[in-house]
């Protein structure tokens, strides 16, 4: 029975996703034929990304190996936006965010279509700015923009649709790991959440001020932290190369941990008897000591940061060791086509039922799920005010 008197914030983003997934699924039940027939798409309902056969008679097409990926991201000012934020860095994250889907599924970028509302006051400037930006995203992940709408709004809301192309046997998912592999990151995870800590508030970037004047705390490692925010790269040659080995894969938005538990609960929806689990070592993961540093001048805990704060764009993956070794040797010799890249094994695919992390004294304990989440944290960073009077 539904309570009539809840909001959508006592539940949160994930909650109402699921609840639109049963929905759907009732839907599709009760259709004989069109588009919510599985004989038109593959509805793998909570991935990174959408897919769509490209082998019906509807669509008259060919293509048997193929799937098209689509995945769409908003992004909202007061959410996503610092005001350190420059219009160029916003167009550019609308794309990155988009392109980072596509990168956890395997596929290669084909197109992207952008929808942009503005307040009408934006400068034209800025709003050039803007466009650059996206342009120069475009450019950089090799999508070409293909469409899009404009509207009026309040504050600037970029909403984003980007295409790709995977073959089918490649794709990633977030399930499809066995007991025994491996789980993997791309790189170095917490300089994003670091970043944020930094803008959240005047006391922290007063903290951080005094630090680096005294020299207690490494400036390289402040901008890092900070480009993190405002230049996120998605990392879309990673997830192509990973088609070809990982078990499966997402992206690293809303936090580690979260990620996790994304990865383990779509194993259990494909798999509802699994008993798979994972655990992950606090001394394997990949995070620098400097972080810890700051992390405790701005009085945080550096492992919270770390495993509960997203924006990191980086890929979560689990490999078989076969496959591993494999991947090795890629990067040993460097003769593929892509750019080799760095990776981090932080822990193993294993049958307790649980995700745990143990710590560096010896104790296991179990993850918990928390991670950012959009209708429950309502307000991520300041923003700015710079729209003509």
């Amino acid at each position: 029975m539904v309570n009539n008197h809840l909001q959508v914030s006592d539940l949160g983003e994930r909650k109402l996703i699921e609840r639109i997934i049963e929905k759907l699924k009732n839907s599709y039940n009760d259709s004989k034929e069109g588009f919510l027939n599985d004989k038109w798409n593959d509805f793998y309902i909570g991935d990174d990304s959408a897919l769509i056969k490209l082998n019906n008679d509807y669509y008259n097409l060919n293509n048997n190996d193929n799937y098209l990926v689509a995945t769409s991201d908003m992004l909202i000012e007061k959410s996503h936006f610092p005001k350190q934020m420059s219009y160029f860095q916003i167009g550019k994250k609308a794309v990155t965010v988009n392109v980072s889907d596509l990168a956890a599924m395997g596929a290669k970028p084909i197109g992207i279509l952008i929808n942009l509302a503005i307040p009408k006051k934006l400068k034209l400037s800025y709003f050039d700015e803007l466009i650059d930006g996206i342009l120069d995203a475009c450019s950089y992940y090799k999508i070409p923009l293909v469409g899009g709408d404009t509207n009026q709004s309040d504050e600037i809301i970029i909403s984003g649709t980007a295409l790709g192309e995977v073959k089918k046997e490649k794709t990633l998912f977030k399930h499809g790991f066995g007991d025994g592999d491996l789980i993997a990151i791309t790189d170095k995870i917490g300089l994003a959440a670091l970043g944020f800590e930094i803008f959240n508030s005047q006391i922290s970037t007063k903290l951080i001020k005094k630090s680096l004047v005294n020299h207690e705390i490494d400036r390289n490692i402040v901008d890092l932290a900070i480009q993190k925010v405002l230049n996120p790269i998605a990392k879309i040659n990673e997830g192509m190369i990973l088609s070809y080995f990982a078990s499966s894969a997402t992206d690293i938005t809303d936090g580690l941990a979260s990620e996790l538990y994304e990865l383990c609960n779509s194993n259990k929806n494909k798999n509802p008897n699994s008993k798979l689990g994972m655990i992950i070592y606090e001394n394997k993961l990949p995070f620098l000591d400097e972080i810890t540093k700051i992390s405790k001048i701005l009085k945080k805990n550096p492992l919270n940061l770390i495993l509960h704060t997203g924006e990191d764009f980086e890929l979560l993956f689990t490999i078989n060791k076969d496959n591993l070794e494999k991947l090795y040797e890629l990067n040993k010799i460097k003769k593929n086509k892509f750019d080799f890249f760095d990776f981090y094994i932080i822990g193993e695919i294993n049958n307790k039922n649980k995700v745990e992390i143990k710590h560096i004294n010896g104790s296991v304990k179990e993850l918990s799920s928390k991670g950012y989440e959009h209708l429950v944290n309502n307000k991520l960073v300041e923003v700015r005010n710079d729209y003509e009077d």
